[in-house]
């Protein structure tokens, strides 16, 4: 994020971040990592504090960050965050399934701030909350967050789940839950010849009601499209030839029972038994939530345009990215530490989030501390909590107001 041409592919014009500022190209990146959720100049001079290694160091004002952010394209902290994973994935034994990278697609409601451009944005109308569609690629076995979108709702989770699939590998298993199904998306899928897996409803067309009528486990189909399904591949210029995919059934604990779509059809290799598990997995994606909007408060803005939006919901993954590594260098540390021990366990992710706030800064400077990396794993291995397999617990879903953030009421140190 130091090298000119980094500058070159992310700044909006020619002349911006050519001059000598207190506040250049990668301390701002630097600052906008550091998991903000206060008051901006409170942030500011945090910041120049640890970047300084002195108390109440000078530092800039509020404004001069706006106007250095409105110079830096939001798609930085995307590269940057694709760079992280990549990298990973070439460099660390990262966990699969069976060989497979497992990827899980969901979204989610961002509430946005009230303000004029977001409300044209993200096309609101009438007097409610602006809100848009927060959407991204997981990989739920090591917690990564390989591509993330914010787009206004009109545009569909599917549309937004067939725009990541170019950026998938070959060795990659998708999973979703039922909301997503479509013929068109399974179509993209064997266009990108990506293999996938996904829950639906015995009611999504003729082959799975009579699927489950039978008393069968698994059984494989050739899924011919319907008119709408046809017009629908059109307009995605996609082929409309039937598909040949293969269906399981799942029974869980209480009777109940689900149905599952997949491109794997080898029953030798993936037998039926294997898939109520594997779909299980996909709850990773779910937990990451509380990664984002409850630890690092992702919705937790620190500007008013939809530029700074943007970077802010970018930052953020990124800065999640780089924890989730390190806690999964320190669950390593983990098991060795605790391996005699009656339960496993497991490093405590808020915690080790907490432990980046300004240690992110430190780390990416130019000539960290010596020995911060392995304090840093260190301090994480230590925070673990026991895991107790097979414990559940009925759903508390309490009525209440969606959690808001406001501009003029930022929280104090």
């Amino acid at each position: 994020m130091s090298s000119p041409e980094f500058a070159q592919r992310h700044r909006v014009d020619e002349r911006a971040f050519t001059r000598e500022r207190k506040l250049p190209l990668p301390q701002l990146v630097r600052f906008l990592l550091n998991l903000r959720k206060g008051a901006n100049q409170d942030e500011l001079d945090r910041f120049f504090e640890v970047v300084g290694e002195e108390p109440l160091a000078e530092s800039v004002s509020k404004s001069a960050l706006t106007q250095a952010r409105a110079k830096l394209r939001a798609e930085a902290f995307a590269e940057l965050s694709r760079v992280v994973v990549d990298e990973a994935m070439g460099a660390l034994p990262l966990r699969r399934w069976r060989g497979f990278r497992l990827l899980a697609v969901d979204g989610s409601v961002f509430l946005l701030p009230k303000v004029p451009a977001i409300v044209a944005a993200f096309e609101q109308t009438g007097e409610v909350t602006p809100q848009g569609q927060f959407s991204r690629l997981y990989d739920v076995l090591n917690g990564l967050i390989v591509a993330a979108d914010i787009e206004p709702q009109r545009v569909g989770e599917r549309v937004l789940a067939g725009e990541y699939l170019p950026a998938t590998l070959a060795d990659d298993l998708l999973l979703y839950d039922r909301g997503y199904p479509a013929f068109w998306l399974f179509a993209a899928h064997a266009v990108e010849q990506r293999h996938f897996c996904a829950r639906l409803p015995r009611t999504f067309c003729a082959e799975v009601a009579a699927f489950a009528a039978t008393r069968a486990r698994s059984a494989l189909i050739t899924l011919t499209p319907g008119e709408e399904a046809r017009r629908q591949c059109q307009a995605f210029g996609l082929p409309s030839e039937a598909l040949r995919l293969r269906l399981i059934r799942v029974r869980l604990k209480g009777g109940e029972e689900e149905f599952l779509i997949t491109s794997l059809l080898d029953q030798e290799t993936f037998p039926a038994p294997l898939f109520k598990r594997l779909y299980h997995l996909r709850w990773g994606i779910e937990e990451g939530y509380k990664r984002e909007k409850c630890f690092a408060e992702i919705e937790n803005f620190s500007g008013r345009t939809v530029h700074a939006l943007k970077q802010d919901v970018l930052a953020k993954v990124l800065t999640l990215n780089l924890t989730a590594l390190l806690v999964w260098l320190a669950q390593w540390m983990t098991r060795r530490l605790y391996q005699v021990r009656r339960h496993r366990y497991q490093v405590n992710f808020a915690n080790a989030l907490s432990k980046m706030k300004d240690n992110v800064v430190r780390l990416l400077g130019l000539s960290p501390p010596p020995g911060l990396l392995e304090r840093l794993l260190w301090a994480m291995a230590c925070e673990v909590e026991a895991i107790r397999p097979d414990r559940s617990f009925p759903r508390d879903i309490k009525s209440s107001r969606p959690k808001r953030f406001h501009p003029n009421y930022k929280r104090c140190r």
